[in-house]
């Protein structure tokens, strides 16, 4: 192994053991989401949520 691999996979191993300390910053990964994708959402699930419900009822509003 060359020295300047010894010396990175060092300093790897050290970042990696310090990011579980409990005083390591958080950093959400996650995109924020758009209004507009939340509203899209919501529409496309009532939409199915009703497809579904043509297509095959709850027993209740069959049988009652």
């Amino acid at each position: 192994m060359t020295p300047i691999a010894l010396i990175m996979s060092l300093e790897a191993v050290r970042l990696e053991a310090n990011s579980a300390m409990p005083n390591a910053p958080v950093i959400d990964d996650r995109r924020r989401e758009s209004v507009t994708m939340g509203k899209m959402r919501n529409f496309t699930a009532r939409t199915l949520r009703r497809a579904a419900d043509r297509v095959e009822p709850t027993p209740a509003l069959t049988y009652g």
